[in-house]
């Protein structure tokens, strides 16, 4: 799975993406520190006992936009687990899953925001069910039911809030979110700054007391896991804590479901020698990794300042017995077939050592290494040939680039002073452009801030191209604000020297939204040449691709798109298109701020500039060839939006039109004479065309 795309900190859930019968991984990845994550989906592919997964790219696209948190629970009980996940409101919003065999993967809105009685006993108090968006509630069968309750800490954050759900109670079935407040101290804890005190209830104090008699801070956000441990029917807690580097294992000995009481507490969990211990906020995940039957343990960080290309850590279950045995197996799962660079990926391709086959080069803000991040670069070398190749890491410091100390290091390559081989620039978070030079002895010295110059907006990515058709190498450079800047080679001799032109090339800008990732616009640039013309794609903070005509670098550059082929695999997308294969076709490399990468090939029809909408992978039409009854499957819908489907002959008339909000469609085109026929989905932000034949 080398191109999966890499994981930070992630939530962890199971569930059937294919209906094959087998539990699949979900991880919902928080990439970076503005709230929004990407799900990346791995298929099952092992037998009973086997943790052997396939990486499933497309699949990511039919998840609706999540942020924070987002986790998978069968809520309705009918075998297919829903998605729960943030509101900005602190709450929590839920989506049915909707797939079927027949159709591709889809979720329906169900609740924009769940909501609880807060005052059961003496009135009716209904408003959001609390939930920080910085941990990951307790979603369970606590009581023992038949429905999912919730565990959550209150606003205050020590205690321990229980919301029962009511739909068994109300409907005799499972199918409502239903909740009320039963209990604002569950358990009788109370925890803070990383301290459990065991059978403290007082609901007026407004702090917690540790052993020196000393306030303790209420905490901002906890992850709480629920599983019962012992097999004995009631549910035990492992609880992270965004101030903690531990998790804390919390054992219930109460009395029945309906009298929880911990009695006990430990952070050597699961045990001394195989500690869970992250550098900040560990949470775990309590699913079925090897599908045998068991549910096992991920424990993961919850924030960025934490283990980056080492987050998964998985723990598999060896119990005999209906109880846990949890024993460490990796700290990577998953990461380690894919290529995993830490936080952020910044490709390049270059003939690293002259053999005539391009290398990769990646750089990264840093791995996590030492409770620090540590910007280098990483090399893998195309042991392949020129028409075939194979990438094999080689150093995940190449020219021992971290003894620099440098804050990010995004690569740009080219001979810059003229000697025939291939020099590296690498630009930083402070707006600084090094220097890499390659000797005659084939090592690269390095040359600190050599042009004199800081970028206005702090974040260099640089790019050396040609942009003015001098025959010197020029230096583009994407900044935080979202813009270009453009310095000039102004060399005279075997010096580079480079003289600032604009620092608003072309007008373009690729800032996102402004209420999900303020100013910031991360642009970093590609400038390639099609045939005589210049073209530009540029990644962005929100994981679009924008593809620019330069027809004169003077001017504004003609945006052809703000959405590539409408991929978005992920923030702080970069980019890099070159042929790699020898076909005289360029392919596609993108990372992102998970540090990894993907990869579209030429070869495939998904690929490139002119290549098959990925968009049109959320909506599905079926049968095709059709006699009577055409299923359009509308898998961005969210149940709000009004789409509008149009069949159209091959003339361009208009043969049936009509509105939906559904994502199930049906359509009798059983009075259609057979032939070729178009139907075109539209709404506010989607538009996509298919062909289909009617017989």
């Amino acid at each position: 799975m080398p191109w999966a795309n890499g994981i930070n900190f992630s939530n962890v859930s199971s569930m059937d993406l294919n209906f094959d019968g087998k539990k699949d991984i979900v991880v919902f990845d928080r990439s970076n520190n503005n709230g929004t994550g990407f799900f990346r989906c791995f298929i099952n592919v092992g037998n009973a006992g086997e943790t052997k997964y396939k990486y499933d790219p497309f699949l990511t696209y039919y998840f609706p936009p999540c942020r924070d948190w987002a986790v998978l629970l069968d809520y309705d009980g009918d075998g297919k687990e829903d998605l729960f996940t943030s509101v900005s409101s602190l709450g929590m919003k839920v989506y049915k899953n909707t797939s079927t065999p027949q159709s591709s993967l889809s979720f329906s809105l169900v609740s924009d925001l769940v909501y609880s009685d807060y005052d059961p006993t003496s009135g009716v108090d209904t408003s959001n069910l609390y939930v920080s968006s910085i941990g990951v509630p307790g979603i369970a069968d606590v009581d023992n039911d038949g429905d999912l309750d919730v565990l959550t800490f209150s606003s205050g954050g020590a205690f321990i809030q229980f919301h029962k759900n009511l739909s068994m109670e109300t409907y005799g079935n499972k199918s409502a979110l239903k909740f009320e407040y039963t209990d604002n101290c569950w358990g009788k804890l109370a925890e803070s700054m990383c301290m459990v005190n065991l059978n403290y209830c007082n609901e007026n104090s407004v702090s917690v007391q540790n052993q020196n008699g000393e306030a303790k801070t209420y905490h901002a956000g906890a992850c709480l896991t629920c599983l019962d441990s012992d097999g004995d029917q009631d549910q035990d807690i492992i609880l992270g804590d965004i101030s903690c580097s531990t998790v804390q294992y919390i054992h219930n000995g109460g009395n029945g479901v309906n009298a929880p009481l911990f009695t006990d507490t430990t952070k050597l969990y699961p045990s001394a020698a195989q500690q869970i211990k992250l550098n900040s906020f560990p949470c775990t995940y309590y699913v079925d990794v090897n599908d045998d039957g068991k549910k096992d343990l991920i424990a993961t960080p919850n924030v960025a300042t934490s283990e980056n290309y080492q987050s998964i850590w998985y723990y598999e279950n060896v119990s005999a017995t209906n109880t846990v045995n949890f024993q460490f197996r990796k700290k990577n799962f998953l990461q380690d077939e894919m290529i995993e660079v830490g936080q952020n990926s910044f490709p390049v391709l270059f003939d690293y050592n002259a053999d005539g086959k391009k290398d990769l080069l990646i750089g990264t803000h840093g791995y996590y290494i030492g409770n620090s991040l540590r910007a280098s670069l990483t090399l893998y070398e195309n042991i392949g040939t020129p028409t075939q190749p194979t990438f094999s890491l080689i150093t995940r410091d190449f020219a021992n680039l971290t003894s620099q100390n440098l804050s990010y290091a995004l690569p740009a390559v080219g001979d810059i002073d003229n000697d025939g081989d291939v020099d590296i620039c690498i630009g930083t978070s402070n707006g600084i452009v090094h220097w890499l030079e390659k000797t005659a002895n084939g090592n690269f010295v390095f040359h600190n801030n050599p042009f004199n110059f800081i970028t206005n907006s702090a974040i260099a990515a640089p790019q050396l191209f040609d942009l003015d058709k001098d025959g010197k190498l020029d230096l583009l450079i994407g900044t935080q604000n979202g813009r270009i800047s453009f310095y000039k080679n102004v060399s005279t001799n075997a010096t580079p020297s480079f003289s600032l032109i604009t620092n608003f090339l072309g007008n373009v800008d690729v800032k996102g939204d402004i209420f999900v990732y303020g100013l910031y616009g991360y642009a970093t640039p590609h400038f390639f040449n099609d045939g005589s013309e210049t073209k530009l794609l540029v990644g962005s903070v929100d994981g679009r691709i924008f593809y620019y005509d330069v027809a004169d670098i003077n001017s504004a550059f003609s945006l052809i798109t703000d959405k590539l082929n409408n991929y978005n695999e992920g923030v702080q997308t970069t980019v890099w298109y070159e042929d790699i294969d020898g076909d005289n076709k360029r392919d596609l490399f993108m990372g992102n701020a998970a540090g990894g990468l993907s990869f579209f090939s030429a070869k495939s029809n998904i690929v490139g500039v002119e290549g098959l909408n990925v968009e049109s992978l959320k909506f599905k039409v079926y049968p095709n060839p059709v006699e009577e009854i055409l299923n359009v499957e509308l898998n961005m819908m969210n149940g709000k939006t009004e789409a509008e489907i149009k069949i159209t002959d091959i003339l361009g008339n208009t043969v049936i039109q009509h509105s939906t909000f559904n994502i199930s469609n049906s359509i009798d085109v059983s009075e259609l004479e057979k032939g070729i026929y178009f139907i075109t989905v539209k709404t506010s932000n989607f538009s996509c065309t298919k062909k289909f034949v009617k017989k």
